[in-house]
């Protein structure tokens, strides 16, 4: 191959162009797979807090009516008035199982202010007394309304619904609370959504004697060490791979934010995070959402794909277009007159260039030929001249 050769020169610009432009497309569809597999985990991650908030909205709804019928039921009320735990104990417990069957695990009575203490857990009779100073017990306590959150007890993370029960002569006797584990949360999202959700809880909210001694309590393994600034309440896979993080919780942004893209096998998944916070505003925890996105993820590989072959086609087809035109109307053309000069030097006078085309190439052949007739005319003149002397 001659490298100085014009159409070597240009051959190989061309090659650099199709080079390039495959390139520039393998890059703009790997920038499109990626946002696009973005924008699936920030669908994920906004849709499950959404989703979260409804559901949060629709217990607190539950709860609130379940209260209502609690306290309505005056032999419950008149044992509360009365502190006859025993009596009122006998007469909730065989109602705890119903609530628990729909969700309502935490259920307590609560003596009034100002010592405020635990007079009955429902689903531990055994444990009472302890003193009760979170901001929901304040809250309660002042307004002697409706007070609802989520809450980050010493063990665990629910949603609570706290009122006020009055006796016959509307004095304030004493307060009832539910609460429903966040866990299940979990389980409802992924059945309503097909993701897999984790459940991270802040350690500076959390006792840890008293995490040790309820998952001891609860058969559960006691996974406090796991990981230096959070521990996992819950997961709806085994996977470890779902709670992998390393930042702080309470950098989380409110409206949540997406993680990382990341494959197991054949299988390509998102992940997002987003906090979840108490009555006091603090992030106390977070929940993972990751949504498996292969049937995608496969989908935009096969168009992109597809469109990488079309554009390599393409672009071939527009070099070899492009080459044969070239070859046809430039280097062939340049090729004859380059010829002609050849046996011009060499001493042929008489064989003409054909002008084909009054295009650029065919006015240089023009000129030659006219070059040619004009040296062929000197070299008779000068030769006819010699024979006269």
């Amino acid at each position: 191959m001659n490298y100085k050769s014009i159409q070597t020169k240009v051959l190989i610009a061309l090659v650099i162009c199709l080079v390039l432009g495959t390139g520039c497309v393998v890059g703009l569809m790997h920038y499109f797979t990626v946002e696009n597999s973005r924008g699936l985990a920030t669908e994920a991650a906004t849709g499950s807090q959404k989703l979260f908030t409804i559901l949060e909205d629709r217990e607190i709804s539950k709860m609130t009516a379940v209260g209502d019928a609690l306290i309505a039921n005056a032999q419950i009320r008149d044992a509360f008035a009365a502190k006859d735990r025993d009596r009122l104990l006998a007469l909730t417990a065989p109602l705890y199982p119903q609530l628990k069957s729909e969700g309502i695990t935490n259920w307590m009575f609560h003596t009034p202010e100002t010592d405020m203490t635990v007079f009955l857990r429902l689903h531990n009779p055994a444990k009472f007394g302890d003193h009760l100073n979170r901001l929901m017990d304040r809250e309660v306590a002042r307004t002697h309304g409706i007070v609802t959150a989520n809450e980050l007890a010493r063990a665990g993370f629910a949603l609570r619904v706290i009122r006020p029960v009055y006796d016959s002569k509307g004095a304030v006797t004493g307060y009832v609370e539910l609460g429903e584990e966040l866990a299940q949360f979990m389980r409802t999202m992924k059945a309503q959504t097909g993701n897999d959700y984790g459940l991270l809880l802040n350690k500076k909210f959390v006792d840890k004697q008293f995490w040790t001694d309820s998952s001891a309590t609860l058969k559960r393994r006691n996974n406090w060490d796991d990981h230096a600034g959070f521990v996992v309440e819950g997961s709806t896979t085994g996977n470890e791979r779902i709670i992998d993080f390393q930042g702080d919780l309470a950098t989380i942004p409110k409206q949540g934010t997406v993680l990382e893209q990341y494959q197991e096998g054949n299988s390509h998944f998102v992940r997002g995070i987003f906090p979840i916070r108490d009555a006091a505003g603090n992030t106390v925890g977070a929940m993972f959402v990751v949504r498996d996105i292969s049937d995608v993820y496969s989908s935009m590989k096969k168009t992109q794909n597809v469109l990488l072959v079309l554009t390599f086609v393409s672009l071939s087809g527009g070099i070899l277009i492009l080459l044969f035109l070239l070859n046809r109307f430039i280097f062939k053309r340049l090729e004859r007159i380059l010829t002609a000069a050849t046996r011009l030097v060499g001493g042929d006078f008489e064989t003409p260039i054909k002008t084909d085309s009054d295009d650029e190439v065919g006015k240089l052949e023009q000129l030659f030929e006219q070059f040619r007739n004009i040296f062929v005319s000197v070299l008779a003149e000068i030769s006819s001249a010699q024979e006269k002397k």
